[in-house]
């Protein structure tokens, strides 16, 4: 049993304002009666493990942002000589310590941090996230699904941490809807370079894709009157903002579309073929 995880332990004993949890090899761990009142000795719990700040094991029902291990985007609610606390989910907010600060933060602002045990086995938070997370992986497959957490902007793009354990790159020429530091999305593994870095994708291949884009694009036009401003040769920008996808991806659906005789295509818009001038 670790700190800074979740577990399902057994009430023993029930004071005057704790419950008493079996916590096998860490004792018994200390429940604030208040977090489950109605509990009784032989119930089983759902609880996170933390420590005091002597490093004392407690237990509580809260379930954390983060646990020990995991990334997550946190908001900065004070500033100390110990360093900055974060608001993670708990009443005792967790310590950013000054040496694991990548840049300086501000109350009230959010930084993407990694939760992880310090040299005294107590949880603090760290945002030098390349200090704590391999920038390599092999064990990846291209194309395969993946959470990312969007955490450094810089001149090629947009740096993610990818699944909790490896930290990814996102090209911004290859960036088709808003993409914001400090979110989280859904990408896919887009290739793993000869020296096991990883480039990211937010959209799957171009394969992949079109079904779901094409039917996007007629449902956009049966919702608009058959009509849409845009046509294969609108520009990469105007295409980003109403579709969220490239320009190439975009004419490979019109051309789809097109051969399947559901759209016409024409200098500065595109329309649904029976709407349009006796089109079959």
């Amino acid at each position: 049993m670790q700190i800074g995880h979740t577990y399902k332990l057994q009430v023993t004993a029930r004071q005057q304002e704790t419950l008493l949890l079996d916590g096998g090899d860490l004792g018994q761990l200390p429940l604030a009666l208040k977090e489950s009142s109605a509990s009784q000795p032989g119930d089983m719990l759902d609880v996170f493990l933390f420590t005091d700040t002597q490093g004392k094991p407690l237990a509580t029902t809260a379930v954390p942002f983060a646990q020990c291990g995991q990334c997550a985007t946190l908001k900065v609610m004070d500033i100390t000589n110990a360093g900055a606390f974060l608001d993670w989910g708990l009443a005792k907010n967790l310590l950013l310590p000054f040496a694991e600060q990548r840049r300086p933060v501000e109350v009230g602002r959010h930084e993407s941090v990694l939760v992880y045990k310090d040299n005294s086995g107590r949880l603090a938070a760290s945002s030098r996230l390349d200090h704590h997370i391999a920038e390599t992986a092999t064990d990846f497959k291209p194309w395969q699904a993946v959470s990312m957490l969007v955490y450094q902007r810089t001149d090629l793009g947009l740096k993610a941490v990818v699944d909790n354990r490896a930290l990814g790159l996102l090209y911004k020429d290859e960036i088709f809807k808003q993409v914001r530091v400090g979110e989280t999305h859904s990408g896919f593994i887009k290739r793993l370079r000869h020296d096991g870095r990883i480039d990211l994708a937010l959209q799957p291949q171009s394969k992949q894709l079109q079904p779901d884009l094409t039917e996007y694009i007629m449902q956009y036009l049966n919702d608009n009157d058959g009509v849409c401003s845009l046509s294969d040769k609108s520009s990469p920008e105007a295409i980003q903002s109403m579709f969220q996808v490239s320009k190439k991806n975009f004419k490979k659906a019109l051309s789809t579309l097109y051969k399947q005789r559901r759209i016409v295509i024409e200098a500065d818009q595109i329309t649904l073929a029976d709407s349009s001038n006796g089109t079959d």
